[in-house]
């Protein structure tokens, strides 16, 4: 019996020591992996800055700007569907399904686009947040200000 606690100890005294081990090793690639997504994310942003204007962009513009930081993993599928979400079909959507109630001007956008279809993103994503603030969606605000922070990184 005092064999099996001594063998028993020297077990508990290994298996102490290996997570100790794998934490510092789990630490260094996590800080080797943060440090390259930051490296990432200021290519990327810079690049899409350089690409397009987000102040006088369409919505296909956007979705590609969504796409290319998704795919370059700056962004989370969260982000990409809250960018990517079309307020325009969604807009035609309603308005067929109030059977012609609904008022010809009805918009689900926040900002007017002009006649190519290019609007300030920045100032759309401003005034969902807005929106979103004054009805207590606290979620919303707080999903749309996070995007509004990543298209400040892409502003000229």
């Amino acid at each position: 019996m005092i064999q099996q606690i001594g063998s028993n100890q020297q077990a508990i005294h290994a298996a102490t020591k290996q997570p100790q081990q794998a934490t510092t090793t789990s630490f260094e690639q996590v800080l080797t992996t943060k440090i390259e997504q930051a490296q990432l994310d200021e290519t990327i942003y810079s690049e899409l800055a350089n690409d397009y204007d987000i102040r006088n962009a369409t919505f296909d513009e956007v979705k590609k700007i969504a796409n290319k930081l998704y795919d370059a993993g700056a962004i989370k599928v969260k982000d990409l569907m809250t960018l990517t979400f079309d307020y325009g079909r969604a807009t035609q959507d309603i308005k067929a399904a109030a059977n012609g109630q609904a008022s010809p001007n009805f918009s689900m956008y926040e900002t007017a686009a002009d006649a190519a279809g290019k609007r300030d993103w920045l100032a759309e994503f401003e005034a969902r947040a807005a929106k979103d603030r004054q009805y207590g969606n606290l979620i919303g605000h707080a999903n749309k200000t996070k995007i509004i922070q990543i298209l400040q990184l892409i502003e000229r």
